[in-house]
């Protein structure tokens, strides 16, 4: 009889045990694997994420800091070849602060004998030296013909005529200024010896107190001086910016009124030096026949299509 040998002793059956039991236990045995970083790839056997799942926030780059730029070493100057003369260095300049300026004072003062224009306009000025004369008549006349004039102020005639003064500043005629009690400046009309700067400057302030008494104001005649028989030298040009007159005011034609020649002779001489500009020189004293021929002499110049103006409507 054939006699079997098992199969499978003790020790085998030991290590098919080992086996299967080893078998059956590998998750446990086996590490896990790790995903790298990032979304995690599903097992075949998980279910994929739905649309509420909330995916992981990729990480926020940190920003570099922006490295500064190595500064390159400014090179020294050349140095200059010996006995070169050297450049001198450029600098920006001060800050410049703006310095007020001031009109400067004229030198000396102008002589107007004619208002620079073209138009056709005259300047009627009267001179108040000797008596208060015909000064009432003669303003009643431009009144009528609404003409404004200028009138030539001594301080003696301003003291003893305010009423006039006020007059003649309140119809609006122009007082400018004649000294103060009419002496020659010079001594060329008079045979007097000059009057020195001193004494002008007072016979010039004297006549800005007398119709300052009347007006308010010691500068109401300033800048315009006339002065007395028209005598003046350079010194008194030098003299008047120096008290606030810049014009020593002349004439294109003298009247002669006040020498007594008849009103009709004393018109023709005006019309025949009338011009776009002409200032004509008159007088109001009772010796003049000025006031006398006031009448016809405007009517001559009106025919001729002359307007009246004040020395200052004109001058620049």
């Amino acid at each position: 009889m054939i006699r079997r040998r098992p199969l499978l002793g003790l020790p085998g059956f030991l290590i098919i045990w080992l086996v299967v039991g080893l078998a059956c236990r590998g998750p446990a045995i086996y590490p896990t694997v790790t995903e790298p970083s990032g979304t995690a790839t599903p097992s075949p056997t998980e279910s994929a994420p739905t649309a509420a799942t909330t995916p992981i926030a990729s990480p926020v780059p940190v920003p570099r800091p922006t490295p500064f730029p190595t500064p390159n070493p400014t090179p020294p100057p050349p140095t200059p070849p010996i006995g070169a003369t050297p450049l001198a260095t450029p600098t920006s300049p001060p800050l410049s602060i703006p310095t007020p300026t001031f009109a400067p004072v004229q030198s000396v003062a102008r002589v107007i004998t004619r208002l620079e224009t073209t138009q056709p306009v005259i300047a009627l000025t009267f001179d108040c030296g000797a008596d208060r004369g015909y000064a009432e008549e003669i303003l009643d006349e431009l009144a009528r013909h609404d003409i404004r004039a200028t009138f030539g102020m001594t301080g003696a005639w301003a003291r003893a005529n305010p009423d006039l003064v006020a007059r003649m500043l309140g119809e609006g005629h122009r007082l400018i200024n004649h000294s103060d009690t009419h002496p020659s400046f010079t001594g060329r009309s008079t045979g007097s010896p000059p009057l020195p700067d001193d004494q002008r400057a007072a016979e010039i302030r004297g006549a800005e107190r007398a119709v300052a008494a009347v007006s308010g104001s010691e500068i109401t005649m300033r800048p315009y001086f006339r002065p007395p028989y028209g005598d003046y030298d350079e010194a008194l040009l030098a003299l008047l910016p120096e008290l606030g007159y810049s014009v020593l005011l002349m004439w294109t034609v003298d009247s002669l009124g006040w020498r007594g020649i008849p009103p009709e002779e004393l018109v023709t001489r005006v019309l025949a030096a009338a011009q776009p500009g002409a200032i004509v020189l008159l007088h109001v004293g009772a010796q003049s026949t000025d006031a006398a021929a006031l009448p016809q002499l405007i009517a001559a110049l009106q025919q001729q299509e002359y307007r009246f103006v004040t020395i200052d409507a004109l001058d620049n």
